[in-house]
């Protein structure tokens, strides 16, 4: 482990800490500041710090929590040293209320229990409610430890400080750096594709049983059309759903363990390749029929409709779409390949895949 790979470690551990507006100026300060005497040290020594030494130094520092607090604005219920702490456990509670409220609806919603608009309207306007009562109870939690911290300091001596037994050893590895013309993504940013990513994943439970969301005023005719989809789009349909449940679960562990600035390779070609699925599910249709004929009614096929032709044109559809994808998919299997013989050539790391 290199001393300045150690130091990097622990100002990121800082700056995620930090007020996201400040954390680059911050950090350059910060930084600076510790390079000038990390340089004092190494002066006195006559060469570079040992490991043992440079971890002996980041104690001496305090924790990133501690650090962090001290660029906090002052709090008059939560105090800067524990504000920190306070985001990052409220945030953390907040994924996991709202992670617990999702399944609930879902379980809800598979098990065919009855609901209506009404009872989805209520979901909606209670889930604010929710997040509420989560934040005042972590809030006030953090409030009587903060009031114990201040007043009765002897009772808990390393409550600020975060733990006694805290090791540099015990920082999170570096993040890998943002690709040429990439840009990282907000926390606010992550946030609302989470709330999005449910919201399609409960729009698109509620189509079987309510298809005017998806048809408007042409559900009511799709009941009595003379023609009907086939068994084959039904899969295809909760195939979607799947796809779509993967994507809100993922994007919820990645807030929840702080991968949410960028999208890293794995994912994306996760996402890539389970996004195929759906496809090659329409591909395989027996006979490659995806419409027919509606033998419970009486009704004619309107003028001018070929079944047999439409059929083969959606079929063309598939087979080009399908081509795409995968084309698609093989060209970022390359490009990520090419990358990690690059990285590899350069210093003789693999790229990391998270």
């Amino acid at each position: 482990m290199e001393s300045t790979d150690l130091l990097e470690r622990y100002l990121q551990a800082v700056r995620k800490l930090l007020p996201r507006r400040r954390q680059d100026d911050i950090i350059a300060e910060l930084r600076a500041n510790l390079e000038s005497q990390r340089e004092e040290r190494e002066a006195d020594l006559g060469r570079p710090l040992s490991e043992g030494e440079m971890i002996d130094w980041l104690k001496e520092l305090g924790p990133p929590l501690e650090v962090a607090g001290r660029y906090q604005a002052p709090r008059y219920l939560i105090g800067p040293g524990i504000f920190p702490l306070y985001l990052k456990i409220l945030r953390l509670a907040v994924l996991a209320a709202s992670g617990v409220y999702a399944i609930s609806i879902l379980a809800h919603v598979l098990l065919g229990s009855n609901y209506g608009p009404d009872w989805v309207a209520g979901q909606i306007f209670d889930y604010p409610a929710l997040l509420i009562t989560v934040a005042a109870w972590v809030t006030g939690v953090f409030a009587v430890l903060e009031f114990v911290a201040r007043n009765y300091p002897e009772k808990c001596p390393n409550l600020i400080a975060g733990s006694a037994h805290w090791s540099p050893n015990s920082l999170p590895p570096l993040e890998k750096e943002v690709p040429a013309g990439g840009k990282p993504r907000s926390y606010v940013t992550a946030v609302t594709e989470l709330i999005v990513q449910f919201l399609v994943v409960v729009w698109m439970l509620l189509i079987p049983r309510y298809p005017f969301l998806v048809m408007g005023p042409g559900a009511a005719f799709l009941e009595h059309s003379p023609v009907r989809m086939v068994q084959i789009e039904v899969y295809w349909f909760w195939a979607l759903v799947a796809f779509n449940m993967v994507q809100l679960v993922w994007q919820g562990a990645n807030l929840m363990t702080g991968n949410w600035r960028v999208r890293g390779p794995v994912q994306h070609l996760a996402y890539k390749a389970m996004g195929i699925i759906p496809t090659l599910i329409l591909l395989g249709a027996p006979g490659h029929i995806y419409f027919e004929a509606n033998p419970g009614e009486t009704t004619a096929l309107p003028a001018g409709l070929d079944l047999t032709s439409l059929n083969h044109d959606l079929y063309l559809a598939v087979v080009v779409i399908s081509c795409i994808t995968l084309a698609q998919l093989g060209w970022d299997l390359w490009k990520y390949g090419a990358s990690a013989r690059r990285r590899a050539a350069a210093d003789g790391s693999p790229l990391p895949l998270v």
